[in-house]
């Protein structure tokens, strides 16, 4: 018996599968209905990252290139390192503006792709994401011009210019944290994702005001002693608690937790079976930051540690990577695309 033609389904363009749908016609993928048929999962992915580019307002996307620019200058000064050698630790160091030129990059982008999530108007991310992405530029250059100045640029009270740069660069953060407690109000309120990404971005977004937290205590930490010109262990508690390494650890919990989702995504696995994998990593991350936290203010050196610790730093490895094994074995059968 002959059968007509299969209707078509239309497909609204500028819905979340739209975008991807139109991307997918551009890349010459086959398409039945609004059923996509893509050659690989990698080409999934790929897909999948240049739609967020191509759904992202105005303000994002200003964000997302702000950020790029910060990531860039970081690299730069990493090469300017390998190149002309010097010294990487220390106040006076190639390192400060490769690794704030680095984090600060990755922290602009994800919160504004974070507001991608949010029910909020075009006006309220601009309010987000502008001052974010200056005060993030701000708190870059100040380090990289206090490095190419030759003098330090934290606790650094020594000339009327640089006590002045010191304050720019406190307000610089402030801005930076205002704006993330207010994305973290958002994301518990206002959020329209996944489960599962749900759970990676409001962990990733707490765990990202402790480093901010751990920010603050360094400041307050270091500030006094280098008013009475003290040089050394500004931000060191006690004998060998580093406060540096809380505040990293800290600092990109939110793109670990997310990327787990992401991938998670692309797994033939049910909604509940992904946020309890979600929930596992974002429990072990934190475990690790509780260590890491409770180590400094111990006044001990990162990897001094008791029984209790090393227990915790151990189970809190072992979700995070049994989440991100799982994940990977999940994309061996990858879920159908629609």
């Amino acid at each position: 018996m002959q059968q007509g033609p299969i209707p078509r389904r239309e497909v609204d363009v500028r819905g979340p599968g739209g975008a991807l749908y139109a991307l997918a016609r551009r890349a010459g993928v086959r398409a039945m209905g609004a059923e996509l048929v893509f050659a690989s999962l990698p080409g999934r992915m790929r897909a999948s990252l240049v739609g967020e580019w191509r759904q992202a307002g105005p303000a994002q996307r200003f964000a997302y290139l702000a950020g790029g620019a910060l990531i860039l200058a970081g690299l730069a000064h990493l090469a300017a390192w390998l190149v002309a050698g010097g010294a990487w630790q220390g106040p006076v160091s190639f390192r400060k503006p490769a690794t704030f030129g680095v984090s600060f990059g990755l922290t602009t982008i994800t919160v504004a792709w974070i507001t991608g999530r949010l029910r909020v108007t075009g006006r309220t991310r601009w309010l987000l994401l502008g001052p974010l992405a200056a005060a993030d530029a701000t708190e870059v250059a100040w380090v990289a011009v206090q490095r190419w100045r030759g003098v330090a640029s934290h606790f650094n009270f020594a000339t009327t210019l640089d006590t002045a740069l010191f304050l720019v660069g406190g307000a610089a953060i402030a801005v930076t944290v205002t704006v993330i407690v207010a994305v973290t109000v958002l994301a518990f309120t206002r959020m329209q994702a996944a489960p599962s990404m749900a759970v990676a971005i409001r962990a990733g977004l707490l765990i990202l005001l402790v480093a901010q937290g751990v920010g603050g205590w360094m400041i307050g930490h270091g500030v006094g002693p280098a008013s009475d010109g003290v040089t050394q262990g500004l931000t060191t508690v006690g004998p060998a608690g580093v406060m540096k390494v809380p505040h990293a650890v800290a600092m990109h919990a939110i793109q670990v937790l997310p990327a787990l989702a992401w991938l998670l995504s692309f797994a033939a696995l049910p909604e509940r079976r992904r946020v309890g994998l979600v929930w596992a990593a974002s429990v072990g991350y934190g475990a690790l930051v509780a260590v890491s936290v409770a180590q400094t203010a111990a006044g001990r050196a990162p990897f001094d540690l008791g029984v209790a610790t090393a227990a915790l730093s151990l189970a809190g490895v072992a979700l995070l990577g049994t989440a991100f094994v799982a994940a990977l074995l999940a994309l061996r059968h990858p879920a159908a695309s629609t």
